[in-house]
Formats: structure tokens, C-alpha cells, sequence
């Protein structure tokens, strides 16, 4: 059990009761431990925690809008957490400020992390100099490279593999089949998901005097910074010279690809298939979603959001506080307004043919009536007098 729960068992406001091996909670428990207020029945016992579709009569479940809540009175969900506004209904309900965040601080109450059992496994592979912190978890044909250091706590899972000179901090977690190149850096309390290689080279060729590539030796390294989730399949590459830096809380999609020398700041979310070209600099709380493209040297400042399939140019700036769609990006209002236009592209040209054909048809008959002016005028015209 995770020293939370392990806390939270010595509250002394919890009764101890178990089902099925889990334990359980009254809803006033669950409101004590979120910060919420009950409305009904505080001393009800909640089994489990459950989504509005699949709930039973020991379910709670949550409701962040009067639709929701609407589906959740009607369920048969035993207590509801809700916003502060919503003040009645015929369950018992647990008001809070959050009720996503509230459901989520609960969900970690029922479902711990199951922390792997400490232990180096006999067919595990150490080099020289290893440094172990305490509670130190490898598991089977794991590889550590020779000076590795790591902190109180981490886990590495089966099969991965950790280079030489790297370092890994307290209670980070690294599942099975993780690749880290030489030098690689990891902080604390990291998750990294299967599949992720950490430290490849980063793409970087040049053309010689007959037009063949010659590779551009990738000397630098990659540092991942504290809190940090990386989802299965996500690569990072080392950088050329110096550093390519995860920031502080970034939460990573599957199959992301992070090029070399890239920055990405603290507390920014990169979705699925998100790819980052070199040298590029992503600002503090960004989100960039799903299969955006982000060319090399682009820089986005803060708290930017940019859009699914979003693509953004070579030395771009998207400037902070904003939200981009589009290829090539531009402010999501402006590319509305385009693609309102573009719905209506059909109705213009058979607008425009008819106008063209209108034009057509007034010069036409302009061009005549000047004609027939001029015969006229010809004919009008008095004889030359004769001498």
C-alpha cells in the first residue's frame, strides 16, 4: 500500500472495514479527505467508485454539469459528488469545489499504486559502480550500465535497459522494456510507460561535397525533469550539444517524438503522435493536441493551445495565451472564419459565374449599342459640301 493510504488508515476519524480485500469508506470519510460537504446520508458506506453508466446501489460516482447530474440522479449510484451548486436530489450528494479533481483524489484512495516488491532479480545484469538507493526494485533481464545511479524507491521493470553514466531520482518508475541511452537524466517521482526510448540520436545529417549524408555526431543528453509521465511508445531524442530538457510536471501521450536540443516547459501536455522538431522551445502550461507538428527552431510561448492536426512553420513564434488551429496555425478565431468561408466556396463560384456571365452579357450589349451609335452618327452626319 502507498504510505498515503498508509496515512490515511491512521486518520483517526476512519473505521477500518474491508471487502473483497479493499478498503472502504463512509461518504463523510470521502468528503473529510476532499474537502467537501455532505448533503444526505454521511454515514453510508461507499464499495466502490464507478462512472454513471455502470454504477450499482454501493457506487459513488460524479457529476461536473446539471446534464450529468440529471443521469446520475436517475442511476443507481448510491451518492453523487457535485459542484457546490447543485444542492438537491434524492441521493446523497458530496459538494465540492472540483468534483473531477475531488473523483480523482478518491479514485487513489480506493486504487492505490501497488509498489513493486524491493529486490534486485537474480537475472538482472548490473555494471560496475552501480549506486542503489534504498527499496530499489529490478526485475528480471533488466540491464544497468556501469555508474548508474538510483534514487530511494525506483522501479525498473523487466527487460529495459539503462546506460552507462545515467541517473534516476526517488520513486520514479520505468515499465517494462524502457530503453535509456548513456547520460540520461531522470527526476523524481517520474512514470515511464512501455516502449519509451529515452536518449537516441537525434536526426541530424549533412550534405558533403559529392551530396552524401554524413551524420552529425549526437554528443549531448537528454534531462527529465521531476513529476514527469511519459505514455507508452514516446521517444526522445539526445541533443547534439547539450541538453534536451523535459520540464518540471510535462505528461506526455502515447508515441510522441521529442527531437534534439527541444525544450519543452513545466506542466505542458503533448497528446498522441505529437511530433517536435529540433531545436524548437515549447513554453510552461501549453497543450499541444493530438498529431500537431511543430517545425524546427518554432518557438510557443505559454500557456498556448494548440490544435489536433495543427501544423506550425520553421522559425514561427505563437504567441502565449492563445489558442491556434490549422495548418499553418493561426488564432482559432481567424481559421473559423476561414473555414466559414470555405463551406461556402460552392454558393460564391456559382455566384460569381453568374455574375461573370452577367458582365459578360452587359458588355456584350454595351459593345452593340456603341456600335450602333456610331453607324447612326455616320449616317447623320451632314455631306461634305462640294466645290
Amino acid at each position: 500500500m502507498s504510505q498515503r493510504g498508509v496515512a490515511l488508515l491512521h486518520r483517526p476519524c476512519y473505521n477500518i472495514r474491508m471487502a473483497a480485500g479493499k478498503l472502504l469508506y463512509t461518504v463523510d470519510e470521502l468528503a473529510h479527505h476532499v474537502g467537501g460537504l455532505v448533503i444526505g446520508h454521511s454515514g453510508l458506506v461507499v464499495r466502490s467508485l464507478s462512472d454513471i453508466e455502470h454504477a450499482d446501489d454501493g457506487s459513488l460516482v460524479f457529476a461536473e454539469d446539471a446534464r450529468r447530474f440529471a443521469e446520475a440522479d436517475a442511476s443507481p449510484a448510491a451518492a453523487i459528488v457535485v459542484p457546490r451548486t447543485i444542492r438537491q436530489s434524492r441521493k446523497t450528494l458530496i459538494q465540492v469545489d472540483q468534483p473531477r479533481l475531488a473523483f480523482t483524489k478518491l479514485l487513489w484512495l480506493y486504487h492505490p499504486p501497488v509498489a513493486p516488491t524491493p529486490g534486485v532479480h537474480p537475472f538482472s545484469v548490473l555494471g560496475k559502480e552501480v549506486r542503489l538507493g534504498e527499496g530499489v526494485s529490478i526485475g528480471p533481464l533488466a540491464v544497468i550500465g556501469d555508474r548508474v545511479r538510483l534514487g530511494e524507491r525506483v522501479a525498473v521493470g523487466a527487460c529495459c535497459v539503462v546506460g552507462d553514466d545515467c541517473a534516476i531520482g526517488d520513486d520514479t518508475r520505468l515499465h517494462a522494456n524502457v530503453s535509456i541511452y548513456a547520460g540520461t537524466q531522470i527526476g523524481r517521482r517520474a512514470l515511464v510507460h512501455s516502449g519509451v526510448v529515452i536518449g537516441s540520436d537525434g536526426f541530424g545529417f549533412v550534405t558533403d561535397e559529392q551530396g552524401r549524408y554524413l551524420k552529425i555526431p549526437q554528443v549531448g543528453r537528454v534531462i527529465i525533469e521531476d513529476d514527469v509521465e511519459l505514455g507508452a511508445n514516446v521517444c526522445i531524442d539526445r541533443a547534439m550539444l547539450g541538453a534536451t530538457r523535459i520540464g518540471r510536471g510535462v505528461k506526455m501521450d502515447n508515441l510522441v517524438h521529442v527531437a534534439h536540443n527541444v525544450v519543452v516547459g513545466s506542466d505542458t501536455l503533448l497528446v498522441a503522435q505529437v511530433g517536435i522538431a529540433g531545436s524548437s522551445k515549447i513554453g510552461d502550461h501549453c497543450i499541444l493536441a493530438g498529431q500537431a507538428g511543430i517545425a524546427d527552431h518554432v518557438t510557443v510561448e505559454d500557456q498556448t493551445v494548440l490544435g489536433a492536426q495543427s501544423g506550425v512553420f520553421t522559425n514561427k513564434i505563437l504567441r502565449g495565451g492563445k489558442t491556434y488551429w490549422g495548418t499553418p496555425a493561426r488564432p482559432i478565431n481567424e481559421m473559423m472564419a476561414m473555414l466559414g468561408a470555405a463551406v461556402r466556396l460552392p454558393e460564391f463560384y456559382r455566384e460569381f459565374l453568374h455574375l461573370k456571365a452577367e458582365v459578360q452579357r452587359l458588355t456584350a450589349q454595351n459593345q452593340t449599342a456603341s456600335r450602333r451609335k456610331t453607324f447612326l452618327e455616320f449616317w447623320r452626319r451632314p455631306p461634305k459640301p462640294t466645290r
